[in-house]
């Protein structure tokens, strides 16, 4: 049994520490016109009680820093809108960092890490145009 405790107790510590390895923050706030970076699992507290949920990269076809590519590739970065109660996917893309209308705002990805778990970091715009 003292052998089973040990191993339980280990086990536990070794999930308590790879929980704190990547530490997710509390919901930053985000005003219009601003530049701000989230990782995986992270949310914005946009104005007008709206939020902006990263749940992370997928596709991520992007040339590796080392290698000389023909096509430099392409990530989707997905994100969840969240407004007046209703959900909405949004996916800017590593290729084509063009503003994206969302709500009263546009969102742009301005740059994108590599890894498992990237962060990106991104400009909110007020105005759908991407005023500023």
């Amino acid at each position: 049994m003292s052998r089973l405790t040990r191993s339980l107790a280990c086990a536990a510590l070794i999930l308590l520490l790879a929980g704190c390895a990547s530490p997710v923050r509390d919901a930053i706030q985000v005003s219009g016109n601003q530049q701000f970076t989230l990782r995986p699992g992270e949310r914005a507290t946009l104005p007008g009680q709206s939020s902006l949920r990263y749940t992370g990269v997928a596709n991520d076809s992007r040339c590796p820093p080392t290698v000389q590519c023909v096509w430099a590739g392409d990530a989707e970065v997905k994100l969840v809108f969240e407004q007046a109660g209703k959900d909405a996917d949004v996916v800017l893309h590593s290729a084509n960092p063009a503003p994206q209308p969302m709500g009263p705002w546009s969102l742009t990805l301005v740059g994108l890490e590599r890894g498992a778990a990237p962060a990106a970091t991104l400009r909110l715009e007020n105005g759908e145009g991407g005023g500023g």
